[in-house]
This record gives structure tokens, sequence and C-alpha cells, in this order.
């Protein structure tokens, strides 16, 4: 009875090591397969920040008020307009569409004209700044930014417009496109390949080409 209580004992025992050494085998196992597990991936990598080399500019009125904002930007911190050769030159314009012009305020403006010499009208229209980046004569970027606008023109106002046909409101709405083309330009495939280009062959250099007309105002 004594001897197969023994055994009894020494099987037992042999099963609990058993046991042991196949949990201790599992666990070394589950920690080497957590070792190989790549760590969690962290937040894409923002694209590189983009420098534009040399670009000249060029604007009409409206266009040449945003010169300061843009040149700001790090983005276009070599915008200059004393840099006529560069082949990279960025062109900035402004357009309207008149839309209709308040026949009421009309009648009363040509009264008004024959009294006191003002004539305010309420005219209104379809603003549009246009952004074009062109290198080498051939265009790489066109961005087009409109608002539909009102304001008061003085029919025999002979004093200068120092909005160039925008109005107050029209100067606010103008500004506010810069940072919209500052982030177009910033994530347009076209122009970071031609940057890359360019710096790769051209480095700083520039060219002679000669800078794209501003549109004439219509």
């Amino acid at each position: 009875m004594l001897s197969i209580a023994s055994h009894a004992l020494a099987r037992a025992g042999r099963a609990t090591w058993t046991w042991g050494l196949v949990a201790l085998l599992a666990l070394i196992a589950a920690v080497s397969r957590a070792d190989d597990i790549p760590p969690p991936a962290g937040p894409a990598a923002e694209p590189s920040a983009l420098v534009l080399p040399t670009v000249a500019f060029r604007g009409d009125g409206a266009g040449t008020e945003l010169y300061d904002a843009l040149h700001a930007s790090p983005l276009l911190a070599h915008l200059s307009k004393e840099a006529p050769g560069s082949p990279i030159q960025l062109l900035i314009y402004h357009t309207v569409r008149p839309a209709h012009m308040d026949a009421k305020n009309f009648f009363s403006g040509l009264a008004a004209v024959g009294t006191l010499g003002l004539s305010p009208v309420v005219m209104s229209g379809e603003h549009s700044m246009h952004y074009e980046l062109y290198v080498n004569g051939q265009q790489v970027l066109r961005r087009e930014y409109t608002a539909n606008l009102s304001r008061k023109e003085y029919l025999n106002s002979k004093a200068a417009d120092a909005t160039h046909g925008l109005g107050s409101d029209g100067e606010v709405w103008a500004k506010s496109t810069v940072d919209l083309f500052l982030k177009d330009l910033a994530h347009d495939a076209a122009v970071r390949a031609m940057n890359d280009e360019y710096q790769l062959y051209f480095g700083n250099a520039v060219s002679g080409a000669a800078p794209p007309a501003v549109p004439a105002q219509h």
C-alpha cells in the first residue's frame, strides 16, 4: 500500500512539474511575441516646410496691397518686387463683375448731383482676387477667390479710389484671401515638385524670363 502511494505521489509530482514547465514555456513565447509587435504608429509626419526661392511679384493696385502680408509668410520670404528676372513669378490682380445697380439710389443720386454735387449709388458685384504662379512663363498654379460685395460710389467724385474698387469691406475680404492662398500654395503637389526640381538644378540662380503682363481692368 505504501509503495502504491509513493508511486502516486511521484506521478503527481511529475505532472505538476510538467504543467509548470509548459506554463513557463508559454509565458516565454508570449513575451517573445510581444517583443516582435511594433509600437503603435504615431501621428503622420507633417510635410516638410516649403520655402520657395526668389519669386518676382507683380500685381495691380489691389494685388500690390497684399504684398506685405504675403512677404511676411516664411513660404514667400523671398518674394520681391525687385527681382523681375526671376524664373518664378507671382501675379495677383482683382476683377469685378457688376451684378446690378439699385435704381432708387441711382435716381436719388442723380438729383443729388444737381444740388449737393454728390451722387451716392449703391453698387454690388462679384469681386475676385486672382493668384497665378508662373515658372519660365508657364502657369503652375492658379487660384481665384470670389465674394459678392456692395459699396457706394459717387458718380462725380474726382478723388482717386484708395481701395482700388473694393470698398472698405472689400479690402478686409481681399486681405483674408492671403491666408487661403498660402494654404493652397503650401499643399499643392505641382508647386512642391517644381520647388524640388528648381533647388536640385538651379539653387538660387535666376534667369531673365520676362514677367507675365497684368490683365487690363474692364
